[in-house]
């Protein structure tokens, strides 16, 4: 029995944590059902509370802005860190509405070239990266459009008592979800569904392990990004390529489309692997630059020994290395 109380007082003080499920679901009552005055001006001022007291978090922010905005001081950082924090607020509001019985419209600019339509037509599925940037949830219902099935690679929530919650939203937006961290063969079902013309998304910047991560150059010190989304792309022979979804302001949002990528099967040069990942890191790089306070990261970034990162990888690396939460 004391065994038994403690599982429950610990389950409760998980799902009473900013991270969850009590929180969601309270937000997500004030975002449906909230007059509109509520879902614009309490943003900001939850966001700051939050920004306030969570020392940890708050201070992984900032140390990422700093090296993107070249502020060694941090002041600038610290101001740009809170208003990423109001803007994360904002990307969760309009995503429960979105998602919920009373959705407003959400104006999206679709790219000048359809790059992901014309990917599809050749029949080999597509590899879409991104990473904790702008409101993907928003994005991927927007990939409805092309009629092919829709897959999310993640890792299992942080917080154990929202996990339920945010699988259940994503599908209802019609995303599968394939747990990288549950399986070996979740792997499989990422190269199954590419040769099922599929869509597979996975994020860059969240990884498993450093034993399939690369170090890449990012605002001028090496940092390490999976290459597992490269791998499979190349094992499955599909192209890849980079999107990424800004908020432009109130429920505006712009879909952002890189270049195209193709490893052949062939490729299994390390230097192939490298020149990929580089060119899609420098495309992350400028989208950031472009939209500091939209990039949601909240540990810090780079690890804290450089030189050991620009260590040269011994092994071939793993497709499980790469997640989207």
């Amino acid at each position: 029995m004391p065994e038994a109380s403690a599982s429950v007082a610990a389950r409760l003080r998980a799902a009473l944590r900013f991270d969850g499920i009590w929180w969601r679901r309270l937000a997500w009552l004030g975002c449906v059902y909230g007059p509109e005055w509520w879902k614009q001006g309490s943003p900001p001022v939850i966001a700051a509370l939050i920004y306030a007291g969570v020392g940890r978090n708050r201070r992984g922010a900032i140390t990422n802005l700093q090296r993107v905005l070249g502020d060694p001081d941090g002041r600038r950082a610290s101001r740009v860190a809170l208003r990423m924090y109001a803007e994360f607020a904002r990307c969760m509001t309009e995503t429960l509405e979105y998602f919920g019985p009373r959705p407003h419209p959400v104006r999206i600019e679709p790219p000048a070239r359809d790059l992901v339509a014309e990917a599809l037509r050749e029949g080999r599925g597509i590899v879409l990266v991104t990473g904790h940037f702008g409101n993907w949830d928003i994005a991927a219902r927007t990939l409805e459009n092309y009629d092919r099935p829709f897959n999310v690679v993640m890792a299992h929530e942080a917080n154990a008592t929202t996990a339920d919650y945010t699988r259940a939203i994503r599908e209802q937006a019609g995303v599968r979800v394939i747990y990288s961290d549950s399986s070996v063969f979740s792997s499989l079902n990422m190269i199954r569904a590419l040769r099922n013309n599929e869509i597979v998304a996975i994020q860059l910047d969240r990884t498993l392990g450093v034993d399939t991560t690369r170090p890449v150059s990012f605002f001028g010190a090496p940092a390490l990004f999976p290459s597992g989304p490269f791998v499979l792309a190349r094992l499955a022979g599909a192209p890849l390529l980079p999107v990424f979804f800004p908020r432009l302001g109130t429920r505006h949002y712009a879909i952002r489309l890189g270049t195209r990528v193709g490893l052949p099967r062939d490729a299994r040069d390390a230097a192939s692997l490298e020149r990929a990942m580089r060119g899609v890191v420098a495309e992350f790089e400028d989208i950031i630059r472009e939209f500091p306070h939209q990039w949601f990261q909240f540990a810090p970034f780079w690890p804290e020994d450089a030189g050991a990162a620009l260590a040269p990888a011994e092994s071939e690396p793993s497709i499980r290395s790469a997640t989207i939460s």
